[in-house]
């Protein structure tokens, strides 16, 4: 009450709810608060908080340092590992109304913008001025949860990771200071890499308020192709050819044979149920393009396709390119059952060691009840394992996972590729740093993070009895 009490003094109604008003729209938001896009169980807050400026961040933290008060940051929760849940209670700091663009710089490219504002928002501002950044999440998250989870998607071979488009970071530290991560340069050789640790820290370092990006030019010509394959092995033999000789591919995708299903049911497409490709091309120079298509057009043929189609003008295959965004949720109504949840999992090993990854996965799922649905960012070494099951099943289910993870660590992969650690992979990152490094973290978030008033017990716990995670209290 008092913390709730504080906050009005700087705060409008319209921006606090908290769990003991009687307000419709308090319990509303209390609810809405306590989950994220996974599968990962619910957890509600105690008081909700929407900032619309940095000072008043500032303050709100602040005031939770104050009072010894847990602090979960989030954006739009689009996250399927858990890292916006608030198991600890406390307040929730809702970053979405916090969507200025603050300059765009076309002599520089770079652009500064708020935490709050989504991939497509910003991209429809830029596109304006020919511009757009480059990172492409399936789904549509703010740029401040990007930054944090190190999120990537479907443009990483042309763009890179949400990491390597980072200029500079603004964020409020655990006691509520405000530190810029470092001048808006292309380069510094001037101490720590600050803008690295808070990206991909999950909020338990800080609130990022305010970010500098790097953007591109839109290409000239953007033209697409979908190539079947009666092997996945072959599909992913065939990318890590193409990719070093093909300089203007620059996405490429793929579905197995049980995405194509999936896909194919939810979004009322006919493509043939084989894996596939999908790749597109951009460049300002048509013929460059085309002689990339048939240099892996061939390549492909090498390896056993047995379907091609090409588009000159990118936009023919855009249905396709939204079954393949929509992969996630085609698994839900794969198997027909009533309350279904699907289990996402993510990891990424060396684009040599891929082909052999999938085709290992895919036999591990042949004599269990579950498909093995997997969309791909191939051209990166990042598969993604869309499970459907019910809670009876689990178990079965993170014995297939751990398969996978131990094979990925195996192959000098890691546990995510893109996804974050949130609650879901606290065990594994373990399995794949070890003890030492785990504690080095340790060392950082007790020294930025003395209260651990951040997001608690997400990537790591602050002891080591990494059995005692919430996913496995919860899912036992």
């Amino acid at each position: 009450k008092s913390l709730v009490e504080l906050f009005q003094s700087k705060l409008s109604r319209s921006q606090i709810f908290w769990s003991n008003d009687n307000n419709a729209e308090s319990k509303k938001e209390i609810e809405l608060h306590g989950q994220d896009n996974s599968r990962h169980p619910s957890n509600s807050p105690d008081i909700v908080v929407y900032p619309s400026t940095c000072e008043e961040v500032c303050f709100i933290v602040k005031s939770c340092y104050e009072k010894e008060i847990i602090i979960t940051p989030c954006g739009a929760r689009t996250g399927v590992e858990g890292g916006a849940i608030p198991y600890s209670g406390g307040v929730v700091i809702d970053m979405s109304k916090m969507k200025k663009v603050l300059f765009i710089s076309e002599e520089d490219m770079m652009v500064s913008v708020e935490a709050g504002i989504t991939k497509n928002e910003l991209n429809k501002i830029l596109k304006e001025k020919d511009l757009f950044f480059g990172p492409d999440p399936a789904s549509n998250p703010t740029v401040g949860g990007m930054a944090s989870t190190g999120g990537s998607g479907m443009s990483t071979l042309a763009c890179g990771t949400t990491k390597e488009n980072l200029v500079s970071l603004k964020v409020v530290l655990p006691n509520g200071k405000l530190i810029q991560t470092k001048q808006n340069v292309r380069k510094s050789s001037t101490g720590y890499d600050l803008t690295q640790l808070f990206s991909g820290a999950e909020g338990t370092l800080g609130v990022i308020v305010e970010l500098v990006l790097r953007v591109k030019k839109i290409p000239k010509i953007k033209c697409g192709a979908l190539i079947s394959f009666k092997e996945t092995i072959d599909a992913a033999k065939s990318v890590t050819q193409m990719i070093h000789h093909a300089t203007s591919l620059s996405r490429c995708e793929l579905l197995n044979s049980e995405g194509i299903i999936a896909t194919n049911k939810k979004f009322n497409n006919n493509l043939p149920v084989s894996p596939t490709l999908f790749l597109e091309f951009w460049s300002n120079d048509y013929s460059r393009i085309e002689k990339d298509f048939l240099i892996v057009k061939k390549i492909c043929e090498e390896n056993k396709s047995f379907e091609c189609q090409f588009a000159k003008d990118v936009e023919e295959l855009d249905h396709l390119w939204i079954a393949r965004r929509g992969c996630y949720y085609s698994s839900f109504s794969y198997r027909g059952n009533e309350k279904e949840k699907v289990y996402l999992t993510d990891v990424c090993v060396p684009v040599s060691n891929l082909a052999k990854c999938i085709s290992e996965t895919e036999k591990d799922f042949k004599n269990t009840p579950f498909p093995c649905i997997i969309c791909a960012h191939i051209a990166d070494g990042n598969f993604h394992c869309c499970v459907p099951f019910q809670q009876n099943e689990w178990k079965e289910i993170k014995k297939l996972e751990t398969k996978l993870i131990e094979r990925a660590i195996k192959m000098g992969g890691t546990v995510s590729g893109e996804h974050g650690v949130g609650v879901g992979k606290v065990s594994e990152i373990l399995q794949e740093h070890g003890k030492d490094h785990i504690d080095v973290m340790r060392s950082i978030k007790n020294a930025l993070d003395p209260k651990n008033i951040m997001n608690p017990n997400k990537i790591f716990l602050l002891k080591d009895d990494s059995d005692n995670t919430i996913d496995n209290n919860n899912n036992n």
